[in-house]
């Protein structure tokens, strides 16, 4: 599948494998190379960007980000291959005693300012609309829209992930 690749979005995405890949902070180099992250982490991503994507979250090598401003991915949250995240996302958990979060599934799109709250599942290949407040699992290809999300139909063609933004 051709995607046109927002460079904004690339570079947030770069700035989270970084801080992904020295997380640990086994040796010095991690250390500093950690601190680096969190230096271009406050200026780029929260600074500029508006968004924070906490390094621990599982996020696979093909995610897209488009418009990448406003997203906030919590720390638990898992989010499979294939994906695309617009613009004033949030993916995280119901607040501090609830600290369950999401499980994104393969060749998810999720719309702009949609809000997945919670320890539930999105299937592989569903759509979530523009705005919609996901709080339940729901099965693979579903279209979901609405506060909160109802599943409006099957997505019969499987990924609908546009190839624009």
């Amino acid at each position: 599948m051709d995607k046109v690749l927002d460079k904004k979005g690339k570079l947030l995405l770069g700035i989270f494998r970084f801080g992904k890949k020295h997380l640990e902070r086994k040796n010095l180099v991690d250390k500093i190379c950690f601190f680096l992250y969190k230096i271009l982490n406050i200026i780029v991503g929260i600074g500029f960007f508006g968004s924070e994507i906490q390094p621990s979250a599982t996020i696979s090598d093909e995610l897209y980000f488009y418009h990448p401003y406003g997203i906030i991915i919590n720390a638990n949250s898992v989010i499979e291959k294939g994906c695309v995240i617009r613009q004033q996302v949030t993916i995280g958990n119901k607040g501090l005693e609830d600290t369950e979060c999401p499980q994104i599934g393969k060749n998810v799109e999720i719309g702009a300012g949609a809000k997945i709250i919670g320890g539930i599942s999105i299937g592989d290949n569903s759509v979530i609309g523009a705005n919609a407040v996901v709080t339940k699992t729901f099965p693979p290809n579903a279209i979901l829209v609405g506060v909160p999300a109802k599943n409006i139909a099957k997505n019969k063609g499987g990924n609908l992930n546009a190839s624009n933004s």
